[in-house]
């Protein structure tokens, strides 16, 4: 994967995410989402996030559900360990 791809990557993930923690802020602080709603939605929009990741995953041919899981119950983790396991896939193929 050449700095290009990568910087898609990073990219798309930061709007993404950004977007996502956006709508999140706007909607507690307006009050549209208390107790279940807000909890539905943070699930919600955290498997959205999953399964991006997961998309990405088998494009670039690395199994791990460990990284999708991690994404399920905290995003910006899942994220980390994904772009970690990039870089690693990255460094194995140079070498």
């Amino acid at each position: 994967m050449d700095n290009k791809l990568f910087d898609k990557l990073i990219s798309k993930y930061a709007i993404l995410l950004s977007v996502l923690y956006l709508g999140n802020v706007l909607l507690i602080h307006f009050g549209l989402l208390q107790g279940f709603y807000f909890l539905a939605y943070f699930y919600i929009t955290n498997i959205i996030v999953a399964l991006t990741v997961n998309y990405d995953l088998k494009k670039n041919d690395i199994k791990s559900s460990i990284t999708v899981w991690s994404c399920v119950f905290f995003d910006a983790l899942g994220v980390s360990l994904f772009f970690i396991q990039i870089i690693r896939q990255e460094k194995k193929s140079s070498a």
